[in-house]
């Protein structure tokens, strides 16, 4: 084999293998990669900022709503039901462990933010206005 043809080969594997790892991250940038744990710094009027995480996972039942586990930082197993269209995120009015709740979010076209805006309302009378900003960690 002569050099150029050597270096050419050489190249040519070097760039397959830029291009196949190119590739696997993408892999992780699609509409399943939303199911994952999400690192959530949530802005309320009432608390402040709180950091937490949340798991969000497919419901097993319905297609096009995802389960918020942990949402508004009310704890692992109490779970909040959304619906899921595109890079949109839809919070149907719902008691939530005696809070009622509702809201929107936003995903970035890649998959690694989610920005929330919600209301939280207690029962009693008080009302806290939230954004969320979930990111991928």
């Amino acid at each position: 084999m002569t050099k150029t043809v050597k270096k050419t080969c050489i190249l040519f594997i070097s760039g397959l293998f830029v291009l196949l790892s190119a590739c696997e991250a993408l892999e992780d940038l699609g509409p399943d990669s939303i199911y994952d744990t999400w690192y959530c710094v949530e802005i309320s009027e009432i608390y402040n900022e709180t950091n937490y995480y949340v798991d969000l996972s497919k419901h097993p039942t319905e297609e096009g709503k995802i389960i918020i586990d942990n949402f508004y930082n009310l704890g692992y197993g109490i779970e909040l039901t959304a619906n899921l269209s595109g890079l949109s995120i839809s919070i149907p009015s719902q008691v939530v462990d005696g809070n009622t709740i509702s809201g929107s979010g936003s995903i970035t076209s890649g998959y690694k933010t989610i920005d929330f805006t919600y209301t939280v309302n207690d029962g009693g009378g008080v009302i806290d206005h939230v954004t969320a900003e979930y990111t991928k960690q």
